[in-house]
C-alpha cells in the first residue's frame, strides 16, 4: 500500500509523492493530523542540516489519530502527539538519565520516517495523549514548547530572561520562562512581524536587537540578565547574549550555527559566565509541556499562524524562506 508524503528528493526540491506505508511492526499507526513546520525542516530543505539529508520525509512536530494500535494502551479513535526521538536506553548517556542525548537515537528525518505523511508509526512509549480540550494542531505545538521548556530549564522564580530570536522558538521560551516564574522577560528580534507578536501576548520588553544594550539595562534591573536564550542563529547574537548576562548568569544556545563564530569570550572569563547548549528535550520536559498544552496554562493557539495541506508544502517552504510573516505553520495531511 501507498501513501502520500512530503519527500524533500535534492535541496529545495520537494513533492508530494507516493511511498510505502509504514511498516507498524506491534507498533501504534496514527493518521497524521497536524503537523508543524520547523525551522530544522527549512534547514533540511535548504541542505544545511548536518544529519537530515534527501531523500528523505520532512517533518518531526506531530499529532495524529489512532488507527491501528498493537498497544494495549492506545485504541483506535485515540488522539495523540508523538515524543520524536527514539532512544536505545541501553548507552552511557541514556542509563545516566539523558536519553535526548544518546548516541544512538532515531529521529524522524534520521533513521525514522518524518511526519509530513499521511500515516505514520510510532511505539506506544513515545505517544503522549491529548485532552478533549485541544484541536491536534494544539497537540502538534507540544514538541516546540518541549524544547523552549527544556531551553528554560535554568530559569527560577524572580530570573530576568532575555531571548535573542522571536521566531517560534524564541516567543514560546518567553512563554514558559514566564511560567516558570520569571520577574521580567525581554526578547529581541530583527521583524517587525514577530515584535508586534510578542508585544500581543505580554512580553515585558520587545525590542530590536540595535535597543539591547539600553532596553536590557532597565528591564534587567542594571546587572544584567540572569538567564539568556539564544534562539537565532546568527552570529551576533552569542556576543550579544554574553554582553547582557550578569555575572555568574548562564547562556543557553539553542540554534545550530551555520558555521564556527569568532566572539570576544572575555566576559565569560570576567563575569563567570556559563554557556549550556540545548538539544530537544528530556522525556520529562516532554510531559511538562503536553500538561501546559493540554489544560491550556499555555495557549498555543494565538502561535499558529496559518495551516495548509499537504499538497502546498513546496510552496509553503518557498514562503517561509522568502522572508514570510509568520510564527508557526502546520501541515494538515488529511487535506
Amino acid at each position: 500500500m501507498l501513501m502520500r508524503a512530503a519527500l524533500l528528493e535534492a535541496p529545495r526540491q520537494v513533492s508530494v509523492s507516493e511511498v510505502p506505508d509504514p511498516d507498524t511492526g506491534g507498533d501504534v499507526l496514527l493518521r497524521m493530523r497536524a503537523v508543524g513546520l520547523c525551522g530544522s525542516d527549512l534547514h533540511t530543505w535548504l541542505g544545511h542540516h548536518p544529519f537530515r539529508k534527501p531523500p528523505v520525509v520532512l517533518g518531526h512536530e506531530g499529532a495524529g489519530e489512532v488507527v491501528a494500535s498493537g498497544d494495549s494502551r492506545f485504541n483506535v479513535g485515540d488522539r495523540v502527539a508523538v515524543l520524536p526521538a527514539l532512544s536505545c536506553w541501553e548507552c552511557t548517556r541514556c542509563e545516566a538519565g539523558d536519553p535526548h542525548l544518546c548516541v544512538h537515537k532515531r529521529v524522524p528525518g534520521s533513521g525514522w520516517p518524518g511526519m509530513l505523511s499521511e500515516y505514520f508509526a510510532a511505539p506506544g512509549r513515545v505517544l503522549v495523549p491529548l485532552s478533549d480540550e485541544i484541536g491536534y494542531d494544539e497537540g502538534a505545538m507540544i514538541e516546540p514548547v518541549a524544547v523552549a521548556w527544556h531551553s528554560t530549564s535554568a530559569v527560577r522564580a524572580g530570573d530576568a530572561v532575555a531571548v535573542l530570536g522571536g521566531g517560534a522558538i524564541g516567543a514560546l521560551a518567553a512563554a514558559v520562562a514566564r511560567e516558570r516564574g520569571a520577574r521580567a522577560v525581554l526578547v529581541s528580534d530583527i521583524k517587525q512581524h514577530n515584535r508586534d507578536f510578542l508585544a500581543s501576548q505580554g512580553v515585558d520588553a520587545v525590542v530590536d536587537p540595535a535597543e539591547l544594550e539600553a532596553v536590557g539595562a532597565e528591564v534587567s534591573g542594571g546587572d544584567g540578565f540572569d538567564v539568556v536564550v539564544v534562539a537565532s542563529g546568527h552570529p551576533s547574537c552569542l556576543a550579544e547574549a554574553l554582553a547582557l548576562c550578569r555575572p555568574r548568569g548562564q547562556v543557553v544556545l539553542l540554534p545550530m550555527f551555520g558555521g564556527a563564530l569568532t566572539v570576544d569570550l572575555n566576559p565569560v572569563v570576567l563575569k563567570e559566565v556559563t554557556i549550556q547548549g540545548s538539544t530537544i528535550y528530556t522525556p520529562a520536559d516532554f510531559a511538562a509541556a503536553a500538561r501546559l498544552v493540554n489544560h491550556r496554562v499555555l495557549d498555543v493557539r494565538p502561535y499558529i499562524t496559518s495551516i495548509a495541506g499537504l499538497d502546498e508544502v513546496p510552496e509553503v517552504l518557498e514562503a517561509i524562506d522568502a522572508g514570510s510573516d509568520h510564527i508557526k505553520t502546520q501541515i494538515d495531511p488529511t487535506r
